[in-house]
């Protein structure tokens, strides 16, 4: 929800606390963000672990820019710094790949102890519903990556976070009319992108939640 008068008062008072070195102050200014900023970067690294560590990044970057950001729309000013410490991260990875390993699980399936994991059963164990959902789920994450990054970000904010557009505009440091557009452009181009892989389909909803733009 967006801040009300009280509750920004309350920021702007723990963020002259948190300039003053209050450490106690620092935590509460950012902790009702922590939770969107570690999903938004977690879009950006695909693996909870690169998450927490761009979020980690992220809070000790804002303590040192405590004394230059302006006390306006903090909430989108943290997220966009955690934001932009996970893709520093996927750039540093990318520069020196490596081949991925699942901890702790044999290639039978067992885990470390030598147990095998239980089939889920009922509807869950159904290999072609599996294999459906598991293949629509897989385009529209590649047809989420063809558009540009701030209109997946809009999107995702909308219609997997439920977040509202004067909200989203807060997040994201931009208009509402902007938002509003780049969800309808992003959306279009799904559509299309998500035609093309299934004709005949109606992608949209299939993929999205079906809100009105």
């Amino acid at each position: 929800m967006l801040k009300g008068a009280g509750e920004t008062e309350e920021r702007l008072r723990l963020l002259a606390a948190a300039r003053r070195g209050d450490s106690r102050a620092f935590r509460a200014l950012f902790t009702p963000d922590l939770d969107l900023a570690w999903r938004m970067a977690l879009r950006v690294t695909g693996e909870p672990a690169g998450a927490d560590d761009a979020l980690q990044e992220g809070l000790i970057s804002a303590y040192r820019a405590l004394d230059r950001v302006k006390p306006r729309n903090l909430r989108g000013w943290f997220v966009r710094i955690v934001q932009n410490a996970a893709r520093d991260a996927l750039r540093r990875e990318r520069r020196r790949p490596t081949l991925p390993i699942r901890s702790g699980e044999g290639s039978d399936g067992s885990d470390a102890r030598g147990a095998v994991a239980e089939p889920e059963a009922g509807a869950a164990s159904d290999p072609v519903l599996a294999a459906e959902r598991g293949e629509l789920a897989g385009e529209l994450a590649a047809a989420l990556e063809q558009i540009p990054e701030e209109r997946r970000t809009a999107i995702l904010l909308y219609d997997v976070d439920g977040y509202d557009y004067a909200e989203i505009a807060e997040i994201t440091g931009c208009s509402v009319g902007t938002v509003k557009s780049r969800i309808s452009r992003g959306r279009g181009e799904l559509r299309r992108l998500l035609a093309n892989l299934r004709p005949g389909t109606n992608p949209e909803d299939q993929a999205l939640r079906g809100r009105d733009a």
